[in-house]
């Protein structure tokens, strides 16, 4: 029964962590963080959380297929990157649920990539959760500018990480999983050094509440990409996996709806129409859990 729920409950659990992780990780913003400071840091803290999966599998590393983690590791690096730029800039409550229409990204690359048929039922929730992008943009009013961009670098963020994924699927097998997620998250990181003269000031020179809210965001944001990419990895159902973390959307709208204020954020002063708007497309994304996980 455990091995059957693992994938299911896995990327559930992750759609719970990232709201968390980014709520956290804009809390920095709101001090003196800068986005490349906040990308940077995250790529080093999720290399070091992924290294000691390599303990877990004692076959030889295939270092002529360097390339493969290379070549993940900079979607990873522009999926992150895009990704802060877009929790950055705009709403959680826009951003969080617009990363949702990587669903459908990954059904099509999952066809043209991996040439593998994926079941009507998971088009269909995938439909659901790119359809939720529409809702959060009609809501807007004032802010649309504000919304259009956020949704477009949360849409290049989608892209990159669907990529991701397939190539996760697809490469992985021949290095296995516990030795592909550290190498691609090692090659993010050293990516990321390109980052650092862009940077606002040194990293020694941050606030120590700064860093509590910066380590304990990029934390939370490691720990549920090491267990969406492992499930990925292992049990190969990259389009299921991303179905059931698309329900990140909902969490994020119940988590700033009824705490968002402990960590300042003041989304929910937007308006009773505009929320609603965002929570009906939060709402697909649960409609497309529920078709995902009744469809065999």
């Amino acid at each position: 029964m455990l091995p059957i729920l693992v994938p299911i409950l896995v990327p559930i659990l992750c759609s719970i962590l990232y709201p968390i992780g980014t709520l956290l990780a804009k809390r920095a913003f709101a001090r003196d963080a800068d986005l490349w400071t906040v990308a940077v840091v995250n790529y080093w803290v999720m290399a070091l959380v992924f290294l000691p999966v390599l303990l877990l599998d004692a076959r030889p590393i295939p270092w002529n297929l360097w390339w493969q983690p290379a070549l993940m590791g900079l979607c990873s690096f522009a999926g992150q990157a895009f990704g802060f730029k877009a929790i950055s800039f705009g709403d959680l409550t826009v951003a969080t649920p617009a990363l949702s229409s990587k669903v459908l990204l990954v059904a099509l690359f999952t066809v043209a990539v991996l040439h593998l048929s994926v079941p009507l039922g998971w088009w269909l929730a995938a439909g659901f959760s790119f359809a939720a992008v529409f809702f959060l943009q009609a809501g807007a009013h004032s802010a649309r500018r504000k919304t259009a961009v956020t949704l477009a670098y949360s849409l290049l963020t989608a892209l990159c990480f669907a990529l991701g994924d397939v190539l996760i699927q697809k490469w992985s097998p021949g290095w296995g999983a516990f030795h592909f997620m550290p190498a691609f998250a090692i090659a993010s990181a050293c990516y990321s050094v390109v980052l650092i003269p862009w940077m606002k000031k040194p990293l020694l020179g941050f606030s120590r509440h700064t860093w509590k809210w910066l380590l304990a965001g990029t934390g939370i944001l490691s720990l549920q990409a090491l267990g969406l990419t492992l499930v990925i990895g292992i049990f190969h159902r990259v389009t299921q996996a991303n179905v059931l973390f698309s329900a990140r959307g909902l969490w994020n709208f119940l988590i700033i709806w009824f705490v968002g204020h402990w960590f300042k954020n003041t989304e929910r002063a937007e308006g009773g129409r505009v929320m609603a708007f965002r929570l009906v497309g939060a709402g697909l994304m649960f409609a497309a859990i529920v078709l995902v996980s009744l469809t065999r």
